[in-house]
Formats: C-alpha cells, structure tokens, sequence
C-alpha cells in the first residue's frame, strides 16, 4: 500500500491561534478543517499588547509572543474593518473602536453614529486581514499572507451568524451582510477566508 502523504491541512497538522476572540477561533477551525486548531487560551494567559501602527506588524506582535509558549506552528492575524471616509477608522482599532475593553454592540453603536453624522445610511468600507505564521519565537522568516473583502457598512444590521461588524458589512453585489450568509460562502468572501487561501496555496506550492 502506498503510503499516504502528509498535506497541509491533514488531521494531524495543529496550529496554535494567537487570538483569544472565540469568534475569530471558530472561524478558523472552520477554515482549516480538519486541522487541529488549539486557541492561545490552551497555551498561556498572557494578552499581546497591540502596540503597533500597522496590521502587519501587531500580527507579528501576536505571532512571536505566542510562539514562545509552543512548539507548534503559530497563526496570528490582525484585522480590521476600514472606513476610507470617515478617515480610515475603524481600522486598527476595530476591537476597540468605543473603548479599550468595549463590546461588539459598543463599538458598532459608535460606527452607526459615525455613519449618521456624515450624513448617509451607509458609506464604502473593506475589511482587511494581515495573517502571519511563524514556526518558533527566533523565525527569521515568518510568512506574511494578506485578504480583502469590499463592500460598504450601513446602520441597518442584519443577520446573527458571525461576530463584531460582520451585520453591518455588506459586501459588493450582495444584499446580504456577512452574518446572514452561510458559512461556506462567508469563507469564499471574507478577508480571512481570502487570507487563509492565499496561505494554503502558497504552502503547497512551498
């Protein structure tokens, strides 16, 4: 019997997610099945500052302070939804956009605000996502992959699959915002679901 070879997304492949946003967890356990996906929470308590001033580099904030409680491959991403009109925000502070530790309806109450006092119902947006993977803490080449999704964000939300901005963000040439699409679809569309296919490809062709 010819032995079986490994792929990318084999069962046996595990990767840690930097990320402590169960949300986020669950997509990519959606996105890399049958991978095994173990959360940052399983490894240690720390929190990565995010101190950076772009996508890129807090990914590899995330990256490289997890990687030093494992052996496992780390995957870290830093995303964001972005505004170009309302001067680029959310955009790194997605997560934070009302306050430090503000909720999902916190920060999608000051965004519907935002849109109202511009004078629209809804404005031009893309959420982008930076994904990093390093193989230990001393990596000197960690890989960088990166996934757009455009559309706009409007003040009427819409649907309850999915996470943060995800019922206000429609993307271009649906009618449809990204939680209440299945997740099939939403994977086909989204920035990280972009993101990881650019990763995958570029892993098998490594």
């Amino acid at each position: 019997m010819q032995r079986r070879e490994s792929t990318l997304l084999d069962q046996d492949k595990i990767f840690v997610i930097a990320s402590n946003n169960k949300g986020k967890v669950a997509e990519f356990k959606n996105l890399l099945n049958p991978a095994q996906i173990i959360p940052q929470s399983e490894i240690c308590e720390i929190e990565v500052e995010e101190t950076a001033t772009t996508f890129v580099e807090n990914a590899l904030l995330k990256a490289k302070g997890i990687s030093r409680f494992t052996d496992h491959m780390v995957i870290a991403d830093d995303s964001g939804l972005v505004v170009p009109k309302l001067n680029y925000e959310p955009g790194l502070r997605s997560a934070r956009y009302a306050s430090k530790r503000a909720t999902d309806s916190a920060n999608k109450k000051k965004l519907k605000e935002k849109i109202i006092e511009y004078g629209v119902d809804s404005l031009p947006a893309y959420f982008v996502c930076l994904l990093v993977i390093m193989k230990s803490a001393n990596d000197p080449m960690p890989l960088i992959f990166e996934g757009r999704a455009y559309g706009s964000v409007k003040i009427q939300s819409k649907g309850d699959n999915g996470f943060g901005y995800d019922d206000m963000f429609y993307p271009t040439g649906l009618d449809e915002s990204f939680a209440s699409i299945d997740n099939k679809l939403k994977a086909q569309l989204s920035h990280r679901g972009k993101a990881i296919k650019n990763m995958i490809d570029a892993l098998k062709e490594a």
